[in-house]
């Protein structure tokens, strides 16, 4: 009978120990209305058939986008993540995929990860100032100015236009430059 109650507690604590470990990646949705909750499951049952139901890659991945989505607003990240990587390997360059990984990494505090697939993000878009700026944020929040600081010379080179030069995009390029100087500075700082 002894046994039975310690091997009963011992699942308990694994049990919790393991749904600890994954706690990272269940963010609470404070305020989600039931009502958008039950719509979010539903998605993901919906994407779940339509997955069952493909027959090419396209349908793959609006099916799994659909899944993923899904549980990425549930904060379900330990679901979400996967699937989105399932995308990937459908297709590399996805946009929406790319970045959601990037967001959830980042909002878990593994801001490395989080700049990886920013960076493959701007890979894909090397003229989009938000995925830079993303990128660029998540290296700061990593340390790594350096790698900052090489992104954006780059993105400059990549979007230089000397005959049209575009006063918006001086004013972004140095409202990033100013960002990373200024980390830096707090960083050494604090050191």
């Amino acid at each position: 009978m002894f046994r039975k109650i310690y091997a009963l507690a011992l699942v308990f604590v694994l049990t919790f120990a393991l749904a600890g470990c994954n706690n990272k990646y269940r963010v609470e949705r404070e305020g989600m209305p039931e009502g958008l909750k039950t719509k979010l499951e539903q998605q993901i049952a919906t994407g779940e058939e339509m997955l069952a139901a493909a027959e090419d890659d396209d349908s793959k991945e609006k099916a799994l986008l659909e899944i993923a989505f899904a549980n990425e607003q549930l904060g379900y990240f330990d679901e979400a993540i996967p699937v989105y990587k399932k995308i990937l390997e459908v297709n590399p360059a996805h946009f929406p995929a790319l970045n959601n990984l990037a967001v959830m990494y980042e909002e878990v505090g593994e801001f490395e990860t989080a700049a990886k697939y920013y960076g493959q993000l701007l890979e894909a878009n090397p003229s989009n100032t938000e995925a830079l700026s993303d990128a660029i944020r998540a290296l700061v929040s990593a340390q790594h100015f350096e790698d900052a600081q090489i992104n954006l010379e780059n993105f400059i080179r990549y979007n230089q236009d000397s005959e049209n030069p575009n006063p918006g995009m001086q004013s972004f390029v140095s409202s990033q430059f100013e960002f990373i100087r200024n980390a830096r500075l707090k960083s050494e700082a604090e050191d």
